[in-house]
């Protein structure tokens, strides 16, 4: 579990609240579909706020990366 800051949290709430909630129907249009009953309860924010706890968030710097930054960046993300 992580221990994002008070900004951060609000962060994620304001960016990706909504996508969750989308989300979260149409799973639960699928459960209620088939019949799974995975759901017990109809009220997403429990949902939103484990994945709220469990995600990390990263804040994203407006400083321009040298080639050399750049560079170590890439050759992190493709192993």
């Amino acid at each position: 579990m992580t221990h994002n800051t008070d900004s951060e949290l609000d962060y994620f709430e304001l960016k990706y609240l909504e996508e969750i909630s989308c989300l979260f129907s149409k799973l639960k249009e699928t459960d209620n579909y088939y019949g799974l009953d995975l759901f017990n309860k109809n009220d997403f924010y429990d949902y939103f706020e484990f994945i709220q706890n469990i995600v990390k968030i990263h804040q994203f710097t407006d400083d321009i990366l040298s080639d050399d930054e750049r560079e170590e960046d890439i050759n992190i993300y493709a192993k």
